[in-house]
This record gives C-alpha cells, sequence and structure tokens, in this order.
C-alpha cells in the first residue's frame, strides 16, 4: 500500500511539473541593476526601478535596497543636482529628470519654439544641408496648433503639448521609423486641409499616453511600437497598468502585453506580483491559473484571499519545490518493477498445480 502511494504522489508531482515546473520561479533581486544605474549616475532610472520593487517585502525589507534608496533619494532632493538639470535640459535640449525636461521642452510649448525650428531647417535648406523632414514637420503641426488655439479658445492646446512632447522625443531619437513616416505623410496632408483633424488620429494615442504614464514612460512605450495598431494596444494595456506600465513591461521584456492579452480577468496586484519573477511569473499565472500561482509561491494573505487549503498542501508543495525529476522517475520505475514482480509471483502461484 505504501509502494502504490508513493508511486501515485511521484506521477501527481511529475504531471504537476509538465504543466508548469514552480522550481524555475526565482524573483528579481533589482539591487544589482540599480548599483549599476547609481554607478553611471542614472538617479531618476535608478529611482524609477527600484521603487517598483519596493512595494514588496522581499526587496523593501533587503538593507541594500534601503541603502540604495536612500542614497538616491538624497541625491536626487540636492539643490546642486537639481540645478545641474535645470541647466542641461536648457542646454543639451534633454534631460533624464523632470525638471531638466520641462526646460527643455517649454521653448517648444510656445510658438517661438516652432518658429525658431522651421528657421533652423530654412538655413540648411538654403545652404544645401540635410533637412530634418520629422522636425519640420512638427514644427509646421506646432504653428497650426498655436493659430488654431487662439480661434478655438485653447482646444487643440493638448496637440500643442504633443507636438512638443515628440520634438523631445526627436532630439532623443525615441521616435520609431514608423511614426516619423505617418508623420511626414499627415503633415504633407495638413498643407492642403488646413485642419488638425487629419492629425488627430496619429497624435491622440501618443497624448493619452502621456496622459496615463508619464512622459518618460510614454516616450520609451512610444519608441518600442511597431505600428499603430501596436500603440493602440500600448494604451489599452497603460490603462488597465497606469504608472506600473512601463516597468512592467521592462523587468518581463515586453512580454507583459501578451500576458495582459491572455489574462484580462486577473487583477492588477497579482499581475504585478508575478512580474517580480519576470516574465516566468506571468507565464506560472496563465498555466496554474492566479489562485494557484499565488498559493505555490507562498505569497501573503494580505495580497490575495487566497488562502492555503490545509497542510497536505503546504506538503505536496514543499516536495513540488525540493524532490529533483530524477529521483521522482527513479520512484516510479521501482515501484513498477516492484509492482510488476509482485504480479510474476501472485501469476506463478495461481498457475502452480
Amino acid at each position: 500500500m505504501i509502494v502504490l502511494l508513493l508511486v501515485a504522489l511521484a506521477l501527481r508531482l511529475l504531471q504537476e511539473r509538465q504543466v508548469f515546473d514552480t522550481r524555475t520561479l526565482v524573483q528579481i533581486d533589482p539591487t544589482p541593476h540599480t548599483q549599476e544605474l547609481i554607478d553611471a549616475k542614472r538617479y531618476a532610472d535608478a529611482d524609477e526601478y527600484l521603487r517598483y520593487f519596493m512595494a514588496y517585502d522581499y526587496v523593501k525589507n533587503n538593507p541594500k535596497a534601503q541603502q540604495q534608496m536612500q542614497k538616491i533619494q538624497a541625491v536626487r532632493s540636492s539643490y546642486e543636482y537639481q540645478s545641474d538639470k535645470i541647466i542641461q535640459g536648457l542646454i543639451e535640449g534633454k534631460s533624464d529628470e523632470n525638471l531638466g525636461k520641462f526646460s527643455a521642452v517649454i521653448s517648444d510649448f510656445l510658438v517661438i519654439g516652432d518658429i525658431r525650428d522651421l528657421f533652423i531647417e530654412g538655413q540648411h535648406y538654403l545652404n544645401n544641408e540635410k533637412v530634418d523632414q520629422v522636425m519640420l514637420a512638427l514644427s509646421g503641426i506646432g504653428l497650426l496648433a498655436s493659430a488654431s488655439t487662439v480661434y478655438s479658445f485653447g482646444s487643440t492646446t493638448p496637440v500643442k503639448g504633443t507636438v512638443s512632447f515628440l520634438k523631445y522625443g526627436k532630439r532623443l531619437g525615441k521616435l520609431p521609423p514608423w511614426f516619423t513616416q505617418e508623420l511626414i505623410k499627415t503633415s504633407k496632408a495638413l498643407k492642403e486641409s488646413k485642419s488638425l483633424s487629419s492629425v488627430n488620429q496619429l497624435l491622440t494615442p501618443v497624448t493619452q499616453l502621456y496622459e496615463k504614464v508619464g512622459f518618460k514612460g510614454a516616450l520609451n512605450m512610444l519608441h518600442q511600437s511597431k505600428n499603430l495598431n501596436n500603440l493602440q494596444a500600448f494604451v489599452t494595456f497603460s490603462t488597465r497598468f497606469g504608472n506600473a506600465s512601463p516597468m512592467l513591461l521592462k523587468v518581463t521584456n515586453n512580454h507583459a502585453l501578451h500576458y495582459a492579452q491572455r489574462l484580462p480577468k486577473v487583477d492588477q496586484k497579482t499581475f504585478l506580483y508575478a512580474s517580480t519573477y519576470g516574465e516566468n511569473g506571468l507565464k506560472g499565472v496563465e498555466k496554474l491559473g492566479a489562485s494557484t500561482f499565488l498559493r505555490k509561491v507562498k505569497t501573503t494573505a494580505n495580497l490575495s484571499k487566497t488562502t492555503y487549503k490545509g497542510n497536505l498542501n503546504a506538503l505536496f508543495d514543499y516536495l513540488l519545490k525540493t524532490l529533483p525529476t530524477s529521483l521522482l522517475m527513479m520512484m516510479v520505475v521501482l515501484g513498477l518493477l516492484y509492482f510488476g514482480q509482485q504480479s510474476l509471483h501472485l501469476y506463478q502461484k495461481i498457475r502452480k498445480p
């Protein structure tokens, strides 16, 4: 009887591993990459990355993570650092901090920025130099938006803001090829129609993305998009996960977009927690179901209403994580040999005259 139970248990464990092997689940340790970002003086990126994981106890209670966050916040809150970022935005036209980004785009938001860029591209044309068609298109749209704002009592202000955002993205090389091609094509049509309605289809998803995930996140997601439909998918994704969307994509190598479509009923908290295991965590949720996944990774009760259903489940999960597959296979083979031998003995007794 004991042998039968052991063989049955081994077969059940092997079957469970065939569905999804929970031994492959390892939570991401954010401290090494955070340190790399700190060493590179990319404090805004370090803050965003580490903060994503600080929501969970395994990182929040990590002394190294606590020290890193303290250092990051100390640097970012210093007067000298903030002053440098504002100057960087004014001089270089780009920055990784919000203060620097604001100073970089403020002139683009004003009509003087569009006139300046048109003048620069005009000079390039007169000097037989390469003209930046994307910047030319954006400046043209920006001028029309500025003029339309006066007559529409400010209703086209979002378009103007989006144009400033896209100019900043162009300087950083964040506009994908498909988008710049559509932008140039749309700006040519705009010359004929003199109406911003022709650019709304292209610019509206960008505006929505910016509103949902902020400046930096929207730029990164726009950069990753492959076409307009893909950009719309990012907007839908960001509607579900909000400000966490860009980092959720990063820690799962962009596979979160695929799993979000396949797991529409999984709540946000569970989905984000699973992402701390990387792409494999989301795969585990899909294969096992949300409640089973949470139980198997021994998540806390305040994350989900899921609780352990007795000690047998806990014991089964422990064996599932610890027993090698080779040992389980050996148990099955030895068990089958044992039952084969017992069957042979029984057969011989029956056949014996």
